[in-house]
């Protein structure tokens, strides 16, 4: 009878632990298991808000921000070394504003410049600066980066695919949006620009060669277009001759057997690269 006890207490003591591990945080991506299943199953593109780091955060799609989460706070693919204690950011497809939110946990007294240009996704990120820790010295601009200054019509997912190049979501939600020249901010020490804007950076980092050289640290994620020539080996040369060493990693599986004439649905190519220079 006593062996019985205890085997039942002993799992009932590991039924508990698990329920409070299920609302326990966890300390790098600020959320717990049972927020983050939730979020899993949210209803496709439906806005909602999440508890993260114990403060509201507004989301338009709950896979997305935990794929989100995932990459920048558990991963940290952005994160890099400063010697100043406020480096200066630009932020390129900056979505709702995790991106931000890692910026500012990993340098409190940085100054961010953040480009979103779909308003829907722009008017979450309004909503999310609040909760951003130590939300000063941010700038946010409803705006996609390009090559000029001007007005374009944009591809808008609801996620973090919107794109001025190509309908990632099969949606047919074409808006007008504004573009702003991204050279007129590229004329200072900038310690980390991130390039995440779903294929328009195929023509943009060539607009802007000649302004790499202000740029301490790059983050490009690069979309292969379906339909169009490949251009990865010129972009890459491209980084190598504005000084850059770069390390490549796969965003997304888009093909898994390219022998097999297996077509892609979206890019026929995912990539992180990320740049940088040798420590002297």
């Amino acid at each position: 009878m006593k062996n019985k006890i205890k085997t039942l207490l002993a799992a009932y003591k590991v039924e508990r632990y698990n329920q409070i591990a299920q609302h326990l945080v966890n300390p790098k991506t600020g959320i717990t298991p049972a927020e983050r299943l939730r979020l899993l199953n949210y209803p496709p593109f439906t806005e909602g808000v999440a508890d993260f780091f114990g403060k509201p955060f507004h989301f338009t799609h709950g896979p997305s921000f935990i794929h989100s989460i995932d990459e920048l706070f558990n991963d940290e693919i952005y994160r890099f070394i400063s010697d100043k204690k406020n480096p200066y950011i630009i932020d390129c497809g900056a979505n709702i504003g995790l991106s931000i939110a890692y910026f500012k946990t990993l340098y409190p007294e940085a100054e961010i410049l953040a480009f979103e240009p779909d308003e829907n996704i722009f008017n979450t990120l309004k909503k999310n600066l609040a909760s951003i820790p130590n939300h000063v010295n941010i700038n946010i601009e409803k705006k996609a980066v390009w090559k000029e200054d001007t007005t374009l019509e944009f591809f808008s997912e609801g996620a973090l695919a919107g794109s001025l190049v190509t309908d990632f979501g099969k949606k047919n939600n074409i808006i007008k949006i504004q573009a702003v020249d991204i050279k007129k901010y590229l004329n200072r020490e900038i310690d980390f620009l991130k390039i995440d804007i779903e294929g328009a950076e195929n023509a943009l980092i060539f607009d802007i060669k000649d302004k790499l050289a202000n740029v301490k640290n790059l983050f490009l994620e690069y979309h292969g277009l379906i339909g169009e020539e490949q251009n990865l080996g010129e972009i890459l040369n491209l980084l190598k001759n504005a000084g850059f060493q770069y390390y490549i990693r796969l965003a997304a599986e888009t093909i898994r057997f390219p022998f097999c004439n297996e077509k892609p649905r979206s890019f026929n190519q995912q990539l992180n690269i990320l740049c940088y220079r040798d420590q002297i």
